[in-house]
């Protein structure tokens, strides 16, 4: 994208936030899955010397390391997902998609802060929005919200059918208020905010046909 585009910063700060994220999250997995390979060696090392390993202790290690891989993989398949979402440049997007994806990918970010995500989606729901304009948003909602909400809080976000667009909403408990979202950037995109206290709710504008 060129210089001149206004939304350069906000999509490379996107992409920044999403790539910091999923790297850790693989990084954290890959620092487990070590660890464990080295005790499982250190186990196979003393039977080769003569003293037969604990089968339950190695299998459990084995345990561990299946399931860190796996979850690696899910890292990995969510930070994929989101490169191909760029790729999507249509004025629609899944709705319902994108959310899954960005709060798969956030929930790390939520954790440092002690808050869980919980949500409430439809089937199926588009918007009229551009897939990485969605995630944009929503990753900005995500952030302003969870920097102020109580630490062990559950962040409730739901999805859902509004007059002739959708209703985005987020509600969480507070500990302090949140930063105001950026009035040029919902202008941009067409969205409406409303809500108050722990609560913000967004109107998103209908997912229109386009074409003849």
């Amino acid at each position: 994208m060129p210089d001149t585009n206004p939304g350069q910063a906000g999509y490379a700060e996107l992409f920044g936030q999403v790539t910091r994220n999923a790297t850790h999250e693989i990084k954290n997995e890959l620092a487990v899955i070590n660890e464990q390979s080295r005790l499982i060696s250190e186990m196979l090392e003393m039977g080769a010397k003569g003293r037969e390993p604990d089968p339950d202790r190695l299998y459990q290690l084995i345990g561990r390391v299946i399931e860190r891989v796996s979850r690696a993989d899910q890292a990995v398949k969510r930070l994929n997902a989101f490169a191909h979402s760029a790729e999507e440049t249509g004025p629609i997007c899944d709705a319902v998609k994108g959310v899954t994806l960005i709060c798969g990918i956030f929930a790390r970010q939520a954790a440092l802060h002690n808050v869980t995500l919980e949500l409430a989606l439809p089937e199926t729901l588009s918007v009229g929005l551009p897939t990485l304009d969605f995630e944009r948003l929503l990753w900005r909602c995500l952030a302003t919200v969870v920097e102020a909400a109580v630490s062990g809080s559950v962040l409730h976000l739901g999805l859902e059918s509004g007059g002739e667009g959708a209703v985005l909403r987020l509600d969480a408990e507070l500990e302090r208020e949140m930063p105001p979202l950026p009035g040029q950037l919902l202008a941009e995109m067409g969205v409406s905010l409303r809500g108050g206290g722990g609560v913000l709710e967004l109107g998103l504008p209908p997912a229109r046909a386009t074409g003849g």
